[in-house]
């Protein structure tokens, strides 16, 4: 590491381990954020076996849904040793989190040798060295977390961020909220086709259920448990196409039986300086009519397309997923898809609850062909630096044109969490052009990382190693050892 990088680093975490010995309890939100793969094993656990109903592939999920699916349950439900484990951890993050009145603090610091820079659903240090305060509170309706970060040398140039900051109020069975929080649609370990974590948190106003109830309108009662959630927000203004465009989305989804999860799901981007922005601008891109008139009229970009996860027996642990989502529109129906599929198993070896999983992606346009389309998928003649936000791919973090597979467990154990990931990818493998947010050029990239996280009474501590190899001109990803250390304590 960089001797700059390892002073202020370890200074940091120095001063953070002090905390942690005199810390109090950990902070409590309304949200259940994307990121930790060990507490998302656990839910799914539970999932499939009937104890949580919510819907688990729409994050953040809503930890006041959780809570009452698992107050719910008789003990007689936990039949084994690792369900109890399950049931342990997320009682006790739900405890956490869903605590009242209560103003309360936190700091954190990461260093990080080569960053991840093709994220999957984990949470790891996105720049070299970070360190970040929080306060946060929640009501019984209202709540409010401010996280402030400054970051050494960001691939963005925004060294202080707010991300993780937002007010929210819940009315009835609406939570609205209005900030920067992550989210990750669909039912993947390695990656979302159309909304991820990959890139930072778009600015946004979300309105979503906050309980997923069934429909009591007998006609749709069928669908089970489901959740809904909006988004509006808008992308930088450094844009080199339409600076501040207007950014929104919108997913449903619902579990008609108890171990399968359906979902679809919506994008577009739209506005913008020098765009015309009016009530039928958004007319037209709800309904879909835009492919039909010339450029400078056309509402936008969109994608579109639906998802699901299914485990068709109780008694074998075996579950399969798919993402199948459209860069473009035919018909009023989504077309030119990108694909997605993978298979999960689970079980446990000792005293530990463990989870594989293999999935397979390919974000080209047509992806099913033999041919698929070249630089079609997250692209736009209207918004020609893509879809992406401050240079991240806003879905799948291959971005355009990637190919390729992902292999992985989780592992966990009372306060204790693994995860083992190893991947190879074809990156911008139909060479179609330097708009690309990892590759400008054909690239192929192999790579292995592992990490793991302590939870403390007061504290959080992750550490993790990898190494990536790359051949091709130009990966944004360098060959060679990865590492990083993260510390959060509680005050």
């Amino acid at each position: 590491m960089r001797l700059s990088l390892v002073r202020g680093g370890l200074a940091t975490l120095g001063w953070l381990a002090v905390a942690l010995l005199v810390g109090g309890v950990a902070t409590a939100e309304p949200w259940l954020a994307p990121g930790d793969v060990g507490l998302r094993s656990d839910l799914q656990l539970l999932a499939d076996e009937g104890i949580v109903a919510t819907p688990l592939t729409s994050w953040p999920l809503s930890w006041a849904d959780i809570s009452r699916d698992l107050e719910r349950i008789r003990g007689d439900v936990l039949r084994t040793p690792s369900l109890e484990e399950a049931y342990v951890r997320v009682r006790r993050e739900a405890f956490r989190n869903t605590r009242v009145n209560e103003v309360e603090f936190a700091v954190g610091a990461s260093a990080a040798e080569s960053p991840v820079h093709v994220r999957g659903f984990e949470d790891t240090p996105r720049e070299e060295a970070e360190i970040a305060g929080t306060i946060d509170w929640t009501g019984a309706r209202f709540a409010a977390r401010i996280e402030v970060a400054r970051v050494q040398k960001p691939a963005d140039d925004r060294r202080t961020r707010l991300d993780g900051s937002y007010v929210g109020v819940v009315a009835g069975n609406v939570l609205i909220s209005a900030g920067y929080v992550e989210k990750w649609w669909g039912p993947g370990w390695a990656g979302s086709l159309i909304l991820s974590s990959n890139a930072r948190p778009v600015p946004s106003l979300t309105i979503e259920r906050n309980y997923s109830d069934p429909f009591e309108f007998a006609a749709l009662r069928w669908l089970g448990p489901w959740r809904a959630s909006f988004q509006a927000g808008r992308l930088e203004g450094s844009r080199d196409d339409h600076p501040r465009a207007h950014f929104m989305a919108l997913r449903l989804t619902a579990r008609p039986l108890p171990r399968l999860e359906i979902g679809v799901s919506r994008t577009a981007q739209l506005c913008g300086e020098g765009r015309a922005c009016t009530l039928g601008s958004y007319w037209d891109m709800i309904v879909g009519n835009d492919n039909d008139q010339a450029l400078g009229e056309q509402p936008g970009n969109q994608l579109a397309g639906f998802d699901f996860r299914w485990s068709p027996s109780r008694r074998v642990p075996v579950a399969v997923y798919g993402q199948a989502i459209g860069e473009d529109e035919a018909g009023f129906l989504p077309s030119k898809y990108l694909g997605l599929a993978g298979l999960e198993s689970w079980g446990q070896a000792g005293r530990w609850n463990w989870r594989g999983y293999a999935e397979y992606a390919r974000t080209s346009c047509d992806f099913s062909r033999r041919e698929p389309l070249p630089g079609c998928a997250y692209e736009s003649s209207i918004f020609t630096d893509g879809y992406r936000y401050r240079g991240r791919a806003i879905g799948h973090a291959w971005d355009r044109d990637g190919e390729g597979w992902t292999v992985g467990a989780v592992a966990t154990r009372g306060a204790w969490s693994a995860h083992l990931r190893a991947h190879r990818v074809d990156l911008n493998a139909l060479d179609a052009g330097e708009t690309h947010s990892v590759a400008p050029r054909r690239g192929t990239l192999r790579g292995i990382e592992t990490a793991a996280s302590l939870d403390l009474h007061s504290a959080r501590i992750r550490a993790g190693i990898g190494y990536d190899e790359t051949s091709g001109s130009r990966v944004a990803v360098d060959s060679g050892a990865k590492a990083f250390l993260e510390l959060r304590a509680y005050l």
